[in-house]
This record gives structure tokens, sequence and C-alpha cells, in this order.
């Protein structure tokens, strides 16, 4: 018997095959070391040849022809006669190949693959098959109990893997084939995972019985391993503890193959594998979040889909809020288009503060139940420096509950990064395990914005121009129908409400999940066009310091980013433009969207740019109101505004820091007095000018459609009138606007639209001027010709020599600029100038920017000055007037 099978093992040795000897089916010696090395000869006759009644080959190893030896196992021990049959069915469709029997009646197919393939046991119990591959040994005859049905060699096939998965499914297995990448996410390939762990790994690292426990292992070992980057060895005590669940535990020299077998394979598993996808729980999933959408319901996908086209989803939004904090409607829209923006390109941070008790943290624990979970990252309290080692992956809002933690120069820092929507890459000393030297390390984080609150009174400096600062409402009025809610809330508590039909989520058409997954169906990744009215320019009157003016170039960024995220919110109801080829999508921002962001903003725009909030400036009006000489210090303060002295304190130095109030160290306390000749904010209104607002948004949507988009073929609109559809298609029937008229022989210059305003060559909204440039002359005509003609307030004067002039006071920057911004609040005026007709009324010709005036005179107009036309007497003039005032780009020989 011994002769017999070593005889049969040698031939399998001499092929290339390591040779493992057994005792039943148990192996009589380590066998670890052969995985990897060549048994030579006298290691093949070292082996306990007298105690062993069977040997087996090590699968999906190399041989000398090349290829890699694996075979399939037919189990027919212990299972259906239905799940037997299945499997005789897929043997079927294998090729003919070495057969042999096992001791219960089941079959090896043997094959020589020339991939190397891997073990799968996953279908073992829907159909009793299992491919036996890298890391698995297999029994072979003369082994007691088993024995060869035919004379064939092993068939060379391709891939034994792919020719598995294919028998599988002629006989009917529904398979899942191998993932390319971790989770089914490309995008988590090529960087360690840093996250918490999903709950399929939660679920295997509980332990498996017999029959199992390979399965679990290689993919622990593979997400701790090719996944999160973990060392073999910190890995090898993590399955340590695993294996003490199992139910038989594991011979540890099969746990250390099992590792090498992660590491030389590099296995990576996906949602669709089957023994991870029996495990998972999506509504739990940190990873799989992306893949949520694919894996609705139909009746979930429609009642998602008919809440994205709903023009009250926002007003839904604030019916729910409104069931745990009330008189806050714009907080709690504010706090849901936050939360939306850290799925944009549009991120947008914010601060809420007010009294200790107001409803900063109620606010966003009101809207966070309609937010999908796995967008959110949150925690109450933590070390500065903890918010750079937040999960790389994790790329969505921050939710911080209290901002105080986080204040030190490193962490505003790392806010700061947040707050502008950037990443946050953090170096830092690491031992590296195996050699034991001090390497450096690098962690990214990926989030994409924040939501914080602050009980304090002024937040650091470098935050304002990057957030949103929303007070909350502290009046009486509010704090009585607090109260009044909460005693009526008494006498029917949550669970009762519920179960007589009186909740909030009742009396609404969807509930919370239908937000979930209506959000998680939003295409967030879209551009958004808006046409901003020059009433935004007047945010600059609410400004009265020069930081707080510079401030604004970027706080700007912020109030657009809302408009845009509105849009985005609703861009079912919107115009859409979408390339034909790549598939790129915008969405056009529409009236509502302008008019909506101004209403809810309208309080927090004043406070964000002024920096004063609502109890700062409760008590600047109760110092304005008081006698001018009068003094103010904490004591009095308090007393007048009903807070403690320490508030009062801070509110009064935070205002003589902003220049509102002048302090006297002299006096114990510090005593205050209002600065009478400061400059003061001045009242916003944004929406006087809506109607107004609405003929210009139909004008520059109408001309953005028709002239811009209709010279390109490869874009479409949907979303916008059927007329004017057509128009798009047909730039032939595009409508002439402004001056323009079919049949003139005379061009006259058209009024420039906002777009076009918006050109390189003509900034719309600022324009850099070299004071050098504007104080050229601008014109030289003779002043019996042609009256003096001005431009604004700028005055154009005329002598005998040509050379044209103007007074110091109308030569400075400050005042040409407002002369720019007066022009383009002009874009609202409907009526047409009457100088401007006098004007051309001594004109004969025009041809292009040539003005030929009856006087026989030949002057070059400038065509981008709007509301009054400047004529120049050479065109090396107009040149440089252009490049001073209308590109920003001073001319070269000025220097």
């Amino acid at each position: 018997m011994v002769e017999a099978l070593k005889s049969a093992a040698r031939e399998y040795w001499l092929e290339g095959h390591n040779i493992i000897l057994l005792k039943g089916k148990e192996p009589l010696h380590k066998w670890s070391q052969w995985q990897t090395e060549r048994q030579n000869e006298i290691d093949f006759e070292a082996l306990p040849w007298s105690q062993a009644d069977g040997f087996a080959i090590i699968c999906g190893q190399q041989i000398h022809n090349g290829t890699y030896v694996a075979a399939i196992d037919f189990d027919v021990k212990n299972l259906p006669e239905k799940v037997v049959e299945k499997g005789r069915q897929a043997l079927k469709f294998l090729p003919v190949t070495q057969m042999e029997q096992t001791p219960s009646g089941g079959l090896h197919y043997i094959y020589f693959s020339r991939v190397k393939p891997r073990s799968i046991s996953a279908y073992h119990n829907e159909c009793g098959l299992e491919l036996l591959g890298e890391g698995k040994l297999c029994i072979m005859a003369p082994s007691q109990g088993y024995k060869r049905l035919n004379d064939n060699s092993p068939t060379e096939v391709e891939n034994i893997e792919a020719l598995f998965y294919e028998a599988l499914e002629k006989a009917g297995v529904k398979i899942e084939k191998p993932s390319q990448a971790w989770f089914d996410q490309p995008e988590l390939n090529g960087k360690p995972y840093r996250g918490k762990d999903p709950p399929c790994i939660q679920a295997l690292l509980k332990g498996a019985r017999e029959g199992l426990r390979n399965e679990y292992g290689i993919r622990l070992a593979s997400y701790f391993i090719n996944f999160k980057g973990y060392q073999p060895k910190t890995v090898r005590e993590i399955l340590k503890s695993w294996n003490k669940l199992n139910i038989p535990e594991l011979p540890w020299r099969e746990v250390d193959n099992i590792i090498k077998s992660a590491v030389q394979g590099r296995y990576v598993y996906g949602c669709s594998d089957p023994i991870l996808k029996s495990k998972c729980e999506r509504e739990k999933c940190p990873l799989a979040p992306k893949q949520i959408a694919k894996l609705l319901t139909p009746e979930e996908r429609e009642r998602a889909e008919r809440l994205i086209e709903d023009p009250k989803l926002l007003d839904y939004v604030v019916q729910f809020g409104r069931h745990r904090l009330i008189g806050e409607d714009n907080t709690l829209l504010i706090n849901f288009v936050v939360l939306c923006s850290g799925q944009t390109k549009y991120p947008i941070s914010c601060i809420l503060s007010g009294f200790s008790g107001s409803g900063k943290n109620e606010s966003i624990k009101a809207i966070k139940p309609l937010i999908p979970p796995e967008w959110l990252f949150e925690f109450t309290t933590s070390t500065p420096e903890a918010v750079k080692y937040i999960p790389e992956e994790f790329a969505g809002t921050l939710v911080i509950y209290e901002i105080a933690g986080m204040e030190s120069k490193t962490g505003t820092l790392g806010l700061r990064s947040v707050g502008e929507g950037e990443s946050i890459e953090t170096i830092f000393p690491v031992r590296d395990e195996e050699t034991g030297k001090m390497m450096l390390g690098r962690h990214k984080t990926n989030a994409r914005n924040f939501i914080t609150t602050e009980s304090e009174l002024d937040i650091h400096a470098d935050l304002y121009r990057r957030v949103l600062k929303v007070s909350l409402n502290h009046s009486d009025v509010l704090t009585r129908r607090v109260l009044a809610k909460k005693l009526r809330d008494a006498m029917l508590p949550e669970g009762l409400r519920k179960k007589l039909g009186l909740d909030v989520g009742s009396k609404l058409p969807y509930s919370e999940k239908d937000f979930q997954n209506a959000l998680r169906l939003v295409d967030w990744n879209v551009e958004v066009v808006i046409f901003p009215p020059a009433s935004l320019l007047k945010f600059e009157q609410l400004a009265v310091k020069k930081e707080q003016k510079v401030a604004l170039r970027s706080q700007i960024e912020r109030i657009l980013n809302f408009i845009r995220v509105l849009a985005i919110i609703h861009q079912r109801q919107r115009t859409i433009i979408e390339g034909k080829e790549d598939g790129s999508k915008f969405v056009v921002a529409g009236v509502e969207d302008f008019e909506r962001a101004m209403k809810i903003l309208a309080p927090s725009i004043v406070e964000t740019v002024s920096r004063l909030e609502k109890r700062q400036n409760e008590a600047l009006e109760l110092i304005e109101n008081s006698t001018a000489e009068e003094f103010w210090d904490k004591n009095k303060l308090a007393q007048k505004l009903g807070v403690s002295t320490v508030t009062a304190a801070k509110i009064l130095k935070t205002l003589a820091n902003l220049g509102y109030l002048r302090e006297i160290q002299a006096t114990r306390p510090y005593s205050y007095e209002l600065i009478q000749d400061r400059e003061k904010p001045k009242q916003l209104v944004l929406l006087e000018e809506i109607n107004e607002y609405k003929a210009f948004y139909e004008k520059e949507l109408k001309t953005f459609l028709t002239r811009i988009l209709s010279r390109c073929q490869n874009l479409q609109v949907r979303g916008v009138s059927l007329d004017l559809q057509a128009q798009v298609k047909e730039p032939g029937k595009i409508p002439l606007l402004g001056g323009e008229r079919q049949g003139d022989k005379m061009p006259v210059t058209p009024n420039l639209s906002l777009f076009e305003q918006n050109k390189p060559g003509m900034l719309f909204d600022s324009e850099r001027t070299s004071e050098n440039e504007i104080s050229k002359p601008t014109i030289k005509i003779e002043d019996s010709a042609i009256p003096a003609l001005s431009h604004g307030d700028e005055e154009v004067i005329s002598d005998k020599t040509g050379k044209g002039k103007m007074s110091n006071d109308k030569r400075k920057p400050e005042n040409q600029i407002s002369t720019l911004i007066g022009s383009d609040l002009g874009f609202f005026k409907l009526e047409v100038d009457e100088k401007q007709k006098l004007h051309e009324s001594w004109i004969s010709k025009v041809e292009g920017n040539r003005v030929y005036f009856r006087t026989g005179e030949v002057l070059f107009a400038c065509l981008y000055c709007k509301d009054k036309t400047i004529y120049f007497a050479n065109e090396a003039d107009l040149q440089r007037h252009i490049r001073a005032l209308h590109t920003g780009y001073p001319d070269n020989h000025a220097r």
C-alpha cells in the first residue's frame, strides 16, 4: 500500500507538484512552506510515508509545463437531491478531463489552467460544486477511499475560473463574478481604508461553522491586508481572535495559509460577493452609500422620483423641521441647503450662533433625519488636530456640535481649508512595522464643508469670510411660543401621537426615508448657470471696515453657491443643457432660486458681512438711542439687555473691536462711548427690483440660448418653451436684439447683454483700473463740432488743442469705479437716455467702431461703454481706454 501510494505520488512530483501526506484527511506534516518553495528529492523522500494512507497536491501552484493545477469538487454528501441534480447538470458543460471518485461518492475534475485560479466555494449549497484553487489541497487516488474513473490526463484550459462560472450559469445557478474594486467602488482602490468596518465584515468577525471557515477567513484576511493596508502579523492577531469563535477552530497552519494566500493573491471582494451580500446591511454601511440608489425597490424609487419633481420640496423640509424647532424656518432651510451642498461642486460652510439653549444644535438635529446618513460625519467634541484625521474616503459634511474645542491655530487652519472646499493633507512621523525605521506618513481629509454651532459672540476672523454666519432668534416672544409647545407636547408623548396619527410625519406626503432616497437620486455633480443681477453689488454697502470689504470677494461666492445649490435641488423644474457626446449637464438657475435665496439669506448676509450678530445689534441700537455723551459699562448694559455681565462685557468688547465704540480703560470696569463719526452699514434691500429682475432674466436666458448655445451643435436644451427650443435648433431664426433691425444699412451698436458684459474683455462685477490710464485724455475734438459728452459723472472738456481734460476729483479711481458700477446698475433701465438720442442725431454713418459725424469728423467709439458713448480721436487712444477700463490690463507703454 505504501509503495503504491509513493509510486503514484512520485509521478505527480515529477510533473512539478509538491506532495502533502495525509492520515485520513489530516496532513501529517507542516506544508505552508511548500506553497512557495519547490520540494527537492530529499524533501520528498523525507516525508513520513510509513504513517500515510493518502496524499494531496497543492492547487493553484505552477508546475513544470507552466500551467496551474485546479480541481472542481462535486460533493453529494448531506445535500438535497435538487441541489445534487443541479450540480450534475453543471458538470455536463465542463470539458472532459481526468476524473476521480471521493469516498462519499463525489467527484474530482482535474484541470491545468493557464490563468492562476482562485478558490470558490460560495455555490456549494446551491449545486454542490466548489473550485479548488490557490491555497487548497486536492486529495488524489490511490489515497484511501479515492479511485480513478478514467485514463485521461488533466485537460489544459485557458481559465478554469471562467469555465466554472460559465457552467454554473448554464445550469441555472445565479452567480456573482469577482469584483474588480473593493465594494464595487473603484475610487476606493489604491489607498488604505481607515473608516469603520462595514456590517458584512463585522458579521464575518463573529466566527463561522465548519464549511465556511476558510471562506470567511480569506475575505477577512484580504479585507485587512489588501483593503485596509494592515501588516500580515497584525492581521494574524485579528484572525487569532476570530478563530476562537469558529466551530470548530481552524488549525493554526491553515490560518497562516489563508493570510499568505491573501498577500499573494491580492484578492478583491465587492458588494455582489455572495457571502458578503448575505451579511449586507446597507442602511448601516459606511461604504455602500453610492450603491444604495441602485438597490431601491421600484416603489421606493417611484416615491423618491415624485419628491424630487415636487416644487414644494423645501416647504416639506420646513414642515418636518418644525416638529422639533419652531420660529426658525430660515435656519432650517439654510441647514438643509448647507448639508446638501457638501455633495456638489459648490460646498457652503456655516456657523450657527446664539445663547446656550437657543436651539442651535436642535436646528441641525431637526433636519438631519432627512439627509442620507453617509453624507455626514458627526462629533460633539474633539481636539483641534482631530479634523485632520477624519477618514480619507469621507467626502461630505462635518457636523460639529460645538466649535469651541476646535479653536487653536492648527485647528482653525484645518477648518479654514474645509470651509474653502479644499482637502487637508497632513504629514507626520511614523515607524515602519517591518524595518523599525522612522518614515513620513501622510493623511488626507476630503471633507467638503462643515456646519457647527457657537455660543460665543465672535468667531475667529479667518473663518468669517469662509462661512455663512447665522444667529438664532432669542426673542421673548419666541421663548413663550416654545414653552407653550413643550407644554402641549407633554400631553401627548411621541409614541402616542404616532398611534393617533397626529405626528408630523403622518401629515406629510413623504417620509424621512423618501427624503433620503430622493436626495441620493439627485444628480449633484452638475454645474449651474446663473444670471446674477447687478443689484448684488449693493453688498458692499454693508461693509464698514477695509477687511470687511476685502472679505466680500469670497463671501459673494457663498451667496452664489446658495443659489446654485437651490437650482440643483430643483433641477427637475429648471432649464437643462446637456452635452450630446460626453453627457455633461448644466442647470440654469431660475428667478425662483434667486428670490428664495435672498429671502432666506437676507439676515445672514447682513450679519456675515457686517460681522454684527443679533445680540450685538440689539446692544448697538440701545447705545445709539441713548444720549450722545452717555458712557456704558458691562453692568449697565447687562441690566438693560437682561443678560449676564460676562455676556455684556463680550458684547462691548466686540463692538469696540469692530470700530463702533471707543474703549476707555482708565475706568473700572472699562467704560465705552459711541464713536459719533463712524461709518454705518447701509440698509440692504435685495428684492425691491424683483419684477425688473424677472424681465432681465427672461431676456438674458433668451439671449444665452439663442445666441450662444445655438452655435454649438453638441448641446441640447430641455425644460424651456417650445418656441424658444425651435430658435435654438434653427440659428437662422434668432431674434435680433437691441438696436439691430433687418434691412438696416447703417448698423447701430446693440445694447450689450449681461452675458456679453461677463466676457473677459468686459468684466461685469469689477474692473481693475490703472490711475495713470484713467488720468489720460480720452477725446480729441473741436468744441464747436460736437457738444461736450459725459459718461456718468465724468465730464470731458474739449479745448482748441483737442486735448480732453478732467478735474482732479474725477480722475480718482474710486470715482471712476463708482461710475462703472452706476453703469452696471443701469441694466434695469428700460427707457432710452434722451441725451443719447441727441448724440446720435449728430451721426451720419457708423461702420464698426468708426463714427462719421455730419461735421466731417471721423472718430472711434467705445462699444463697451454702456450708458454713454465715448469717442476717441484715434484708435490707439481707444485701445488704451479699453485696456484700462474694460479688460483690467493697463497699457504697457504707460509703465
